[in-house]
């Protein structure tokens, strides 16, 4: 069988889907991960995959419950923690506060209500979503999910072999498993994709990484660069190499802001691509996207939870639809372009924040995937090695088009 190079699309809690068709290409077909590329959702399958999770395992931890028996990836969608007073008095709706006059209002007893009202804003549990938002440039904290992936890469094999991977840099997982693994993310302080792994920033820890790829802008908040995670490398036309900037502060987060499927950069073969991503490869390229235009068979219908009407989620839903929309014209060029190397995986139905699914939810998320994937592998033509005995090939035209992408994602 092939081992194949597999480009994971975002989604949120709809990446679900990956596992049910990671079980057949893996495990039916016995075709093996080669280079990983992942965006957001896309992000965290493919840093379990490049850890040597099996899709059991990472059935497993998608069901897995905690104490309460409510599902672990529901504290995804954490609540910020509270912010300290020199943080409140520096902030923006300290600020605004000042900024409004209240009349009749003597000017000692005004300041004092503002500092009353912005602390209140700040560390009640239910109303610092919102001065998260404004401050943090999002609704919810993420730290549940670095403590839960940085758990997740320290757990040992199934035949119990450690991983210890949870503080990794991007260079010392490369050294301890061999693993080609890039993930997206969108640096929104330089305007431009950075493309994270063992050579473009090999101090990086890999958890961190993952953590800024999956941060839906005003969603979750944002991450800034810290000074020891080193610089980023990017290529330099003028010396045909890559070169370090320093990018400390920067704010990073989803990568799907710029492109939620750039499976350009695998069927590319320039050498300023080659720098980045790897070496180029003319063969076995799959790209698992999640279409949530096809139907999931048998989904349960269950009315919405508090949980996710609280504090205006539907005017968060509304944004991420519109940022998807603004990104998608050059995605869905891609996918239309290289559309036999693509699997659509159905996801329609379930929604982006759905992190509290329960097993009734996620297993036909995960049959449809697995459909899915059988489906493509019944009719394929890009992947070596099948019993048709039919030549993989990469068109002249193909190969252009895929070219010209990469060079407009690497913002040249």
């Amino acid at each position: 069988m092939s081992n194949v190079d597999l480009v994971f699309e975002g989604g949120g809690a709809k990446g679900a889907v990956f596992t049910g068709a990671l079980k057949v290409l893996l495990d039916e077909h016995g075709h093996s991960p080669a280079r990983l590329l992942g965006t957001s959702a896309g992000a965290i399958t493919a840093v379990s995959l490049a850890a040597g999770y099996t899709p059991d395992e990472m059935l497993a931890a998608l069901a897995e419950k905690d104490a309460a028996g409510k599902p672990v990836l529901a504290s995804f969608l954490g609540t910020p923690e509270p912010f300290d007073e020199a943080s409140i008095q520096k902030s923006a709706v300290r600020r605004l506060l000042a900024d409004l006059d209240v009349p009749f209002i003597p000017d000692l007893a005004e300041t004092r209500l503002d500092n009353w009202l912005a602390g209140e804003l700040a560390r009640n549990a239910r109303a610092r979503h919102l001065f998260s938002f404004v401050e943090r440039g999002g609704w919810y904290s993420a730290d549940p999910f670095v403590s839960w992936l940085e758990d997740r890469l320290d757990q040992p094999r199934p035949d119990g072999r450690a991983r210890g991977y949870g503080r990794s840099t991007f260079g010392e997982f490369f050294q301890a498993t061999g693993v080609e693994l890039t993930l997206v993310t969108a640096d929104t302080t330089a305007a431009r994709m950075l493309l994270l792994n063992h050579r473009t920033a090999p101090d990086l820890p890999v958890v961190w990484a993952a953590r800024m790829s999956m941060s839906v802008p005003l969603l979750w908040q944002e991450v800034e660069w810290q000074e020891e995670w080193g610089f980023y490398h990017a290529w330099d036309p003028s010396t045909g190499d890559l070169r370090p900037l320093d990018v400390t502060g920067h704010t990073i987060v989803d990568g799907g802001l710029l492109s939620n499927f750039p499976i350009a950069l695998f069927l590319a073969d320039r050498p300023d691509v080659a720098a980045v991503v790897g070496p180029a490869c003319t063969r076995n390229v799959l790209g698992l996207l999640i279409d949530e235009t096809l139907k999931v068979p048998n989904r349960p219908t269950k009315p919405a939870t508090s949980r996710f009407s609280i504090g205006g989620l539907r005017t968060l839903e509304r944004l991420h639809r519109l940022l998807t929309t603004a990104t998608a014209a050059h995605d869905n060029m891609a996918i239309s372009a290289f559309a036999r190397h693509v699997v659509r995986l159905p996801a329609g139905g379930y929604s982006t924040i759905q992190f509290d699914m329960d097993d009734d939810e996620r297993r036909p998320l995960l049959d449809a995937g697995a459909a899915a994937m059988r489906a493509f592998l019944g009719q394929q033509t890009v992947l070596e090695g099948m019993p048709s005995g039919d030549e993989f090939t990469v068109g002249t035209a193909e190969r252009a088009l895929a070219n010209n992408a990469a060079l407009t994602l690497l913002g040249r």
